[in-house]
C-alpha cells in the first residue's frame, strides 16, 4: 500500500510534521510493510514557512524586525531552491498573536516589520518571493511594509505621515520611486486563503477589523480611510485593484502587493501543494490521508483538506480526512472530495488536557482508522 499523508498543523496543538508523524505510526502498527509519504502543508498562514524549508531542504533565516507597534523583536523568514527563493509569514513580524488583547488597535499597528524581512532577504540576493498573508494584526493597507521597503507617502504640507493607519487618509502624494528599482526581475506570490476586497461590507475592515480590536465605530473609520488611499492610487497609478479578490487580505496587504509590487495572489494551499509536488506524488498513492485542528463549514473556503482532497479526485484516489475536533457544518466536506472524516479529541476533556495528550490521542485514532481499514 502507498500511503500520503499530507496534514495541515492542529493549531497550537501539534506543527504540520508532527502530526503527519505520528499519523504514520499508528498507521505503522497496522501496515508495517507501507510505504508512507510524509508531505506537511499549509495554506499560507501558520506554519508556511516552516512547512516549505522542511519539504525543500531550505533553511531559516533569523533576524530583527518591528512588531506590529513598532517594538523590536526577534523574527525568521525561510529560504529555498539554492537561495532564490524567500518564503514569508507576514505573522513572524505584523501577527496578533504578537500583541496582548489590550494591545489590539488596527489604527495603531503597521506592516513595517513585514516589509524589513522582504528587504533582509532581497539584500541576501533574493529573486522570488512566497508571501503568506495569514493572522495579521493591521489594518494599514501594507503602507507600512510599502515605507520599510523605500516607499514615500506624504500628507498635504508634503510631510510624512506616521506608521499605522491612523493618517492613510490624510495622504495626497506618493513617491515610489526607490521601489520600482529594487523590485525589477522581482517575482512575488502570495498566498492567500480569503476572496475579500480591499473596501466595502465584505472588505477588509468589516470582515476583519473587530478581531483587531476596532469597535463598530472604527471599522467604518478604517474602510473609508482604505477607500480613500485606494482611490489615490487609482489616479496616481492608473491601476484598478480594490476590487479584485484577496486585496483585502491582512489588512489590506492584499492591495499593496498588488498595486506596488505586481504580486500574484493565489490560493495559499494550491500553490504550497504546487511548491512540494504534491499532485505528481499523489498519483502512485493508493491512500491519501490529510488534516487539520478543526473542521467545520469554513473549512471548504481554501483551507488545507480540500485544497488536498481536490487533487486526489483528480486521480480518483480516497480521501481520509483526521483531526482534532469537529464543528458546525463540518459535513459540507465530503461533498468536496473527503470520503470520511475522523475527529481525535475526547469531548469532555478541556484544552490543557487536549494539548497535553494530542499526541496519544491522534496515534490511537490514526491506529484504529488503520484497522478498520484492514478488516474491509
Amino acid at each position: 500500500m502507498n500511503i500520503i499523508i499530507a496534514p495541515d498543523s492542529f493549531k497550537e496543538t501539534l506543527e504540520a510534521k508532527e502530526v503527519a508523524s505520528t499519523i504514520e505510526i499508528g498507521f505503522k502498527k497496522v501496515f508495517p510493510n507501507a510505504n508512507i509519504e510524509k508531505i506537511p502543508l499549509a495554506d499560507g498562514g501558520e506554519g508556511t514557512v516552516k512547512t516549505l524549508v522542511e519539504s525543500n531542504n531550505g533553511e531559516l533565516i533569523n533576524t530583527q524586525v518591528e512588531d506590529p507597534l513598532g517594538r523590536t523583536i526577534s523574527s525568521y523568514y525561510g529560504i529555498i531552491n539554492n537561495g532564490k527563493t524567500a518564503i514569508i509569514e507576514m505573522a513572524t513580524a505584523s501577527g496578533l498573536e504578537l500583541l496582548k488583547e489590550e494591545e489590539k488597535n488596527p489604527l495603531e499597528t503597521s506592516t513595517y516589520g513585514f516589509g524589513q524581512l522582504i528587504n533582509h532577504a532581497l539584500k541576501k540576493g533574493v529573486k522570488e518571493f512566497i508571501l503568506g498573508l495569514g493572522g495579521s494584526a493591521t489594518n494599514d493597507a501594507g503602507v507600512g511594509m510599502l515605507q520599510a521597503l523605500g516607499a514615500k507617502f506624504y500628507n498635504k504640507k508634503n510631510q510624512e505621515i506616521s506608521k499605522g493607519a491612523k493618517e492613510i487618509n490624510q495622504i495626497a502624494s506618493i513617491d515610489i520611486t526607490n521601489l520600482e528599482n529594487k523590485f525589477k526581475d522581482i517575482i512575488i506570490n502570495v498566498a492567500c486563503d480569503v476572496t475579500n476586497p480591499l473596501c466595502g461590507q465584505n472588505g477588509a475592515s468589516f470582515i476583519f477589523g473587530k478581531q483587531k480590536g476596532a469597535d463598530e465605530k472604527m471599522i467604518k473609520q478604517l474602510d473609508s480611510y482604505l477607500l480613500h488611499f485606494a482611490n489615490l492610487c487609482e489616479e496616481t497609478f492608473d491601476k484598478k485593484t480594490k476590487n479584485i479578490e484577496g486585496t483585502g487580505a491582512a489588512g489590506g496587504l492584499g492591495f499593496a502587493l498588488v498595486t506596488f509590487l505586481n504580486a500574484n495572489l493565489q490560493s495559499g494551499i494550491e500553490l504550497i501543494m504546487q511548491s512540494v509536488n504534491l499532485e505528481e506524488k499523489i498519483q502512485k498513492a493508493d491512500l491519501v490521508i490529510t488534516g487539520e485542528g478543526k473542521m467545520d463549514k469554513q473549512s471548504i473556503q481554501g483551507k488545507t483538506p480540500i485544497g488536498v482532497a481536490k487533487l486526489a479526485k483528480k486521480y480518483d484516489k480516497k480521501v481520509i480526512a483526521i483531526t482534532g475536533c469537529l464543528d458546525e457544518g463540518y459535513e459540507i466536506v465530503l461533498e468536496h472530495g473527503v470520503d470520511a472524516v475522523f475527529d481525535c479529541t475526547p469531548i469532555s476533556n478541556n484544552f490543557e488536557t487536549i494539548k497535553k495528550n494530542a499526541k496519544k490521542n491522534l496515534e490511537l485514532t490514526s491506529f484504529n482508522i488503520a484497522k478498520c481499514l484492514k478488516i474491509s
